[in-house]
């Protein structure tokens, strides 16, 4: 073979090797909306978040929410936590702990303080995190503000 033969199979080749390296599609970037690959999220509400102490017991229903990749996660377990002001949970507790059901939600009951309890409106911080097998700590915090009733 002659040396124009061999230089010609070689340009042949690399030809064929850029050409297949030119409809490779370019990379690209997840997005920042998900999915992840943590796809898990708690969320937490308080309704009311706003209640009345009068001579009764106001309460109040905290609501966490689990979700992995945007479905309902069940059976897993959701502590809630009083970190400040007053008031109990359902089982007159400042900690407790509940797992979520089908559709991925956990309940418990706030109770608040009773107008001779307290001497101005107040307001407390309730923490619910969910019980992982990560070293992640999910959490989330929400307030109950409490009004004190003038009557």
């Amino acid at each position: 073979m002659t040396r124009a033969r061999i230089l010609l199979v070689i340009a042949a080749a690399a030809a064929l090797l850029a050409a297949g390296g030119c409809r490779r599609p370019g990379i690209e970037e997840p997005s920042p909306f998900g999915p992840a690959s943590f796809g898990l999220s708690l969320e937490l509400s308080a309704r009311p978040n706003v209640i009345l102490a009068t001579e009764a017991r106001p309460t109040a229903e905290i609501r966490a929410t689990i979700r992995q990749n945007g479905r309902p996660v069940k059976e897993r377990l959701v502590y809630f936590t009083i970190l400040s002001g007053p008031g109990q949970f359902g089982d007159f507790s400042i900690r407790t702990a509940v797992l979520t059901d089908a559709s991925g939600v956990a309940l418990v009951l706030f109770i608040g303080p009773t107008k001779y309890e307290i001497l101005d409106d107040l307001q407390t911080t309730i923490r619910g995190h969910m019980e992982t097998s990560t070293p992640d700590f999910i959490h989330r915090e929400v307030d109950v503000r409490i009004l004190k009733s003038l009557t």
